[in-house]
């Protein structure tokens, strides 16, 4: 296959993957808890025209993450409405701008064929995939960090001002999208570029008075603003999500839901994980590695920028898989390089769709809307019963952050009976077979019907 043909190819793969995951983003319902959580906050913001402040609960300010996402995706909902597809439409928007930068950066500092490849393994490593369809944060600092890369990249080396302007500017919004750690996680893999070619002096290159006056002027109005509306977020911000979040392996403090403790370096295995299934070349990457450093400078950027996020997770065991995510861009540029070096097209096309059908396939077979996590067939059950025998929805135990957003914020959750609306008729929800259901003697409960393991049930207050 001659040069031109595959490009072509490249291309045609590349749309074909993010033409499907654009026309999956409505098919299975949001899933609790990360993505019903966030999806439910951005539909408060947009509910209670309140974009300073995410709201966790009513009454509850959500300090764990700053506005940039839940902005993105309320703004979503605003013009395609409360849905899968407006929750999830901003993640799909920001990688489609994180493929077309990667093709635009490595079609200038390699090739066309290496961008192309590169935004293609992006799209098609596992989390690369789902985080194109899903309701989270980790999107935006990725697109975020992509942006701050390339422009600190063009502003040392190209000594390209307008691009480095830009590189603060996805500082700024790094800042919004989840905080300082946006700062450090740009600070490290410059450092080490600036220490293993020693090109201090580039420092003086950059816009540091405008980068820096444009990087506060995007985020710092609303951490004023936030503080200002909310006293108390910036020290649980700064000091507990930034501080003792990463160094308390069962930080206790989390105000809106629990620590995550994993194991040491664990992010490494996430690494892996997230990169399937292209992690199979890495081998390739070890062995071809001579042939990268034609470019030594760009080899050493890449590769610093890759390493950077995971070993700054290292010590950390309060993590998710998701905190890869900013790294794999560079994970990308570096395996297009070797791939397109000794791997035929027709492959890359191959293993390219295999995620991609295999989500497809999953998507059709109904498994994701079976899971239990799903609330949206409890919810429609509970608004038919609605016309005949009115009444609250309500959880015993947990609280579904799905169940809010399909019943547009009406169901909630109590884990003690006493807590019960015993005053009037409602819906109760028992989400297992085996969780008792003593219901006061003034109360009598007839089951209306099932959704995903879990039971509805009609309760009536007797009248005295």
């Amino acid at each position: 296959m001659n040069r031109s043909a595959s490009i072509r190819l490249l291309w045609g793969i590349l749309l074909t993957v993010l033409l499907v995951r654009l026309g999956t983003l409505g098919l299975y319902p949001l899933m609790d808890t990360s993505e019903a959580r966030y999806a439910e906050i951005a539909r408060k913001m947009l509910a209670s025209n309140d974009w300073i402040t995410p709201m966790f609960d009513h009454g509850v300010p959500f300090w764990g993450k700053p506005p940039l996402s839940f902005w993105l995706q309320a703004l979503s909902m605003q013009v395609f409405g409360i849905n899968e597809f407006a929750s999830r439409f901003s993640s799909w928007l920001m990688h489609v701008a994180s493929c077309l930068l990667i093709v635009h950066f490595a079609s200038r500092e390699r090739s066309l064929q290496v961008g192309l490849t590169a935004a293609i393994i992006y799209s098609t490593c596992s989390l690369g995939f789902l985080a194109s369809g899903a309701v989270l944060t980790d999107s935006a600092l990725a697109f975020a960090l992509l942006l701050a890369h390339v422009g600190l990249w063009r502003g040392l080396v190209h000594a390209d001002r307008g691009w480095a302007l830009v590189g603060f500017f996805g500082l700024g919004l790094g800042l919004l999208a989840k905080g300082p750690l946006a700062l450090v996680l740009i600070t490290l893999p410059a450092a080490l570029w600036l220490a293993l070619t020693g090109h201090w002096r580039r420092l003086l290159s950059l816009p540091w008075l405008p980068g820096i006056a444009l990087m506060l002027a995007v985020a710092l109005p609303w951490y004023w603003l936030a503080e200002q509306k909310t006293p108390g977020f910036l020290k649980y911000f700064i000091v507990g999500e930034h501080f003792s979040r990463y160094v308390i392996s069962n930080w206790q403090g989390d105000l809106y839901g629990s620590a995550h403790a994993q194991p040491l370096a664990m992010i490494w295995l996430h690494l892996l994980g997230g990169l399937l299934p292209w992690a199979l070349f890495l081998p390739l990457l070890v062995k071809e590695r001579s042939t990268l450093q034609g470019q030594r400078e760009y080899f050493i950027f890449i590769l610093a920028w890759a390493l950077s996020t995971p070993l700054f997770f290292t010590l950390s065991t309060n993590i998710l898989w998701t905190y890869v995510l900013p790294a794999l861009p560079a994970w990308a540029l570096l395996l297009a390089d070797v791939i397109c070096q000794k791997i035929r097209a027709i492959v890359i096309a191959a293993v390219a769709l295999a995620l991609p059908i295999t989500g497809c396939l999953i998507i059709i077979s109904g498994q994701l809307s079976d899971r239990p996590q799903n609330q949206k067939d409890m919810v429609a059950l509970w608004k038919a019963q609605q016309p005949a025998a009115p009444g609250d929805l309500i959880y015993l135990g947990t609280r579904s952050y799905s169940a809010e957003f399909y019943s547009a914020g009406w169901a909630r959750n109590t884990k003690q009976l006493q807590q019960l609306p015993l005053s009037q008729d409602f819906y109760l929800v028992r989400r297992q077979a085996s969780m008792p259901l003593d219901i006061p003697a003034s109360v009598t409960c007839a089951r209306v019907g099932q959704a995903n393991a879990s039971g509805l049930y009609y309760c009536g207050v007797k009248s005295q």
